[in-house]
């Protein structure tokens, strides 16, 4: 057992409250949370000639040497790749070319599940020792808290520094996580269990978990006691608002009363945060102004909740749709972030660079946004000594670290979006963006520059990815096969790109071929799981269909499209009732659209959810003007009357209602009508009703008296009502008075003598034996009405 052995400080948060009198008697973790420079060439060079020379024969004599040198190497490939300054990378380069690592090769070593390393990472030997001794550490003690949470950060690392995410990377991490999820409750400090949480958190997010990263930011606020709220407050967004209007605002309670974690001044009292730019506007105030003045104080919040602030913004943004009204409701989390005084550099640094984000979509804060974003990128690049890599690093692992590359993408999007193509080209060309440098070629008409290019840098050095961009530039199915060989047969994205090919030329058999053996390499590919399931709909390969929507729904829950598909192959191979589960998943992500509500409401209706089939139809009227679908009434209302045969019952209640909007809105439906009545309360309603289902019957059905289908089914209505009516007499409900009942006697003597007086003035028309039977029938209820009205007008009033 390693517990005691390696102290919870080689996880190395660097809060600048400890101070290096509490640390262990290990002068190398000191000199790590002391010295301004955490690493040196000399240190990396002694390391790397001790691990050449002596493998891993020290992990069980010298446990505390190895942990030193992998963290000296991991902050090294950190420094050169993530948080910067970037200012030793040609040094480190150099050095490694001296060593002459042979059996380094970074990059087939670091590929994961056909995945290419990015061509930007430098320094990648430095990551691959340091997992080699970290491996041969966790073999010697498997069982530590310290070296398990260390294994987590790599598998996060290693997957930042690919293009594209890899299943292989997520078993890791998931097996990782469960592993220092039992292990929580043995960190002493409640700031670690935290940080152990978010790290967990943005780790699930990494990999496009959002609700198991919700569950965990939801697990770490009942730990940390505290309640992340939005509110409205009334307030002002402009120079020349009279009118204060609701605005929404963060407030991060603190459920006990108690503060229970040191302060941000104290635990980053020597960081150097960069300031929001100011956006010198004519119109728009730099922040909302509260009309209560205390509303306007920034809420000081400890370092490790402003980590959390950022993790459920990134979160929330991640499962939420991409629209102006989101951006808002976010607005308040990266507002109350970027006013901090004091917190952590990299928490600081993602709150500006979502900002820029949030705010490029709008004409008065666009300017800002990309000037933001300059400067996010001249932050990593900055010397300054009071942006030291210890101060990059203090909680930089639990604020959702990002490679340099991804910043300038970040940039190089804002100024595309502003129409400045040529200087996002000089970008791209820089950072080996070939993807992006293709669109920004296409933007400016020059598309055979970009082939020309790709040709160039295959010269240099070929890779798969760029096998596939040429094959785009210059559509040639060739290409894409020249890089799955060059792959050996391992890059699901050349078969992904090959596949797109076929894809886009409607050749759905030989893309489905080639989406599914780049999905068997990694199934973590959205774009390419709902391209193959959408393949498998087309060929009718409903199963696939099924496996592949299933896949990606697991990655994007928040996609309608998908869940309706989903549904379709569910129907086709008749399992309805996953079908209808499924389809209510899709309306959780698009409320309003009305196909989906269609769907929803005929999958209700086959598989006897009453309420569901209701509610379903209910929405497609406030949706779609003027809706009627009489089967589907019909079916819903005598569903419930089977199971309700009493007349009663919640369903039965909404069921009136429905049908009392419908025949309002359809009262020329003689069908509306006559469902009206099937769920009436009582005799006297249900004849009201079947009175004017005959109304609506007659001129429907123009001649339908010398129609004998018609004509019967004019006086089976007739007939009807004249029953009900005088079942009115002895069972009605005490608001059903007496001249009501009369009057519905009336209308229905009425109706049976003018249904009789038009069969009768019919000529020429063959009347069988049923209709005439009917017919008769009819005459002796309507003389029996016509007796029963004539006694009730003749007899004295109370």
């Amino acid at each position: 057992m390693v517990v005691e052995g390696l102290s919870e400080y080689y996880i190395c948060n660097f809060n600048d409250a400890v101070p290096v009198e509490d640390l262990p008697a290990d002068e190398k973790l000191r000199q790590l949370w002391s010295r301004p420079e955490m690493w040196t060439l000399a240190d990396l060079r002694e390391i790397l000639r001790r691990w050449r020379d002596t493998g891993k024969t020290e992990s069980k004599d010298n446990p505390t040497q190895l942990i030193n040198d992998f963290l000296r190497l991991v902050f090294a490939f950190v420094q050169n790749n993530f948080t910067g300054p970037f200012h030793k990378v040609g040094e480190c380069q150099e050095m490694l070319a001296e060593l002459e690592l042979k059996d380094l090769d970074t990059q087939e070593q670091l590929k994961a599940s056909g995945e290419e390393l990015n061509p930007n990472v430098k320094t990648g030997e430095l990551l691959l020792v340091a997992r080699e001794i970290l491996q041969s550490l966790l073999d010697a003690h498997p069982e530590s808290k310290v070296l398990t949470w260390w294994h987590l950060r790599l598998i996060c690392l290693h997957q930042h520094i690919l293009d594209d995410l890899a299943a292989s990377l997520y078993e890791k991490f998931k097996a990782a996580a469960v592993l220092l999820q039992a292990q929580f409750n043995q960190f002493e400090s409640r700031e670690l269990q935290s940080l152990l949480l978010l790290e967990l958190a943005n780790g699930y997010l990494q990999f496009h978990r959002s609700d198991m990263s919700s569950k965990l930011l939801d697990e770490l606020c009942s730990h940390l006691e505290v309640e992340l709220k939005v509110e409205g407050l009334l307030g002002v967004r402009t120079k020349f608002q009279q009118k204060p209007l609701p605005q929404l605002c963060l407030k991060v309670e603190q459920l006990n009363g108690q503060a229970t974690l040191p302060p941000a001044m104290q635990t980053n009292e020597q960081t150097k945060l960069p300031k929001l730019l100011l956006l010198e506007d004519d119109t728009r105030l730099e922040r909302i102004r509260f009309v209560e003045v205390k509303d306007n104080e920034v809420m000081t919040l400890p370092s490790v909740l402003q980590a959390l602030v950022l993790a459920k913004v990134k979160q929330l943004k991640r499962s939420q749709p991409k629209d102006r009204l989101a951006d808002e409701q976010l607005e308040p989390y990266t507002q109350t972030l970027l006013y901090q005084e004091h917190g952590p550099l990299q928490v600081r640094q993602a709150a500006l660079l979502l900002n820029c984000l949030q705010e490029s979509g709008q004409r008065r804060t666009v300017e800002r946004s990309w000037k933001q974003c300059e400067e996010c990128v001249k932050l990593l690049d900055s010397t300054e000594e009071e942006l030291s890599l210890k101060s990059r690093l203090s909680y930089g692992f639990a604020a959702y670290l990002q490679p340099k590359w991804q910043v300038q993408l970040q940039l190089v999007d804002l100024l595309r979006s502003l129409g400045m193509t040529k200087s996002a080209l000089d970008i791209c060309l820089r950072i080996h963006a070939w993807q992006q440098v293709i669109e920004c070629y296409t933007s400016l008409e020059l598309r055979h520059k970009a082939a020309e290019i790709i040709r160039q840098e295959l010269e240099k050095q070929p890779t798969a990815l760029l096998y596939c961009l040429l094959g785009d530039a210059i559509d040639d199915p060739e290409c894409y096969e020249k890089a799955w060989l060059h792959s050996k047969k391992t890059s699901g994205k050349a078969k992904a790109y090959w596949g797109n090919y076929f894809y886009r030329r409607a050749e759905f058999t030989q893309a489905m071929e080639h989406f599914e053996v780049s999905l068997n390499i990694n199934t973590l590919q959205e774009a390419i799981l709902l391209r193959c399931g959408y393949c498998a709909i087309q060929l009718e390969r409903w199963e696939a269909a099924v496996k592949w929507y299933l896949a990606y729904t697991h990655l994007e829950p928040n996609g309608f499209e998908s869940w309706n598909n989903l549904a379709k192959a569910l129907i086709n191979l008749g399992d309805k009732q996953r079908a209808h589960r499924v389809l209510g998943e899709a309306l959780k992500c698009n409320y309003s659209n009305w196909k989906v509500w269609e769907n929803y409401m005929l999958v209700s209706v086959d598989t006897s959810h009453w309420e569901d089939a209701m509610r379903a139809y209910q929405r497609l009227m406030e949706l779609k003007q003027h809706f009627l679908d009489q089967e589907v009434l019909t079916r819903i209302v005598y569903g419930i009357s089977k199971e309700n045969p009493t007349g009663s019952g919640p369903l039965i209640k909404r069921m009136v209602k429905l049908l009392g909007q419908q025949c309002i809105q359809h009262g020329n439906e003689p069908l509306v009508w006559e469902l009206a009545a099937i769920v009436a309360a009582t005799p006297l309603k249900k004849a009201e009703k079947l009175v004017k289902s005959y109304r609506a019957y007659t001129p429907k059905h123009l001649g339908w008296e010398t129609k004998s289908e018609h004509a019967q089914k004019a006086l089976d209505l007739c007939l009807e009502v004249a029953e009900l009516s005088k079942a009115a007499l002895k069972e009605h409900n005490e608001d059903e008075s007496e001249v009501m009942i009369t009057s519905q006697l009336n209308s229905a003597r009425l109706a049976g003598t003018s249904c009789l007086n038009a069969l009768k003035r019919a000529i020429n028309v063959e009347v069988p034996a049923e209709q005439t039977a009917k017919m008769e029938e009819l005459e002796t209820r309507i003389a029996d009405l016509t007796q029963v009205v004539q006694v009730r007008m003749s007899a004295p009033r109370s």
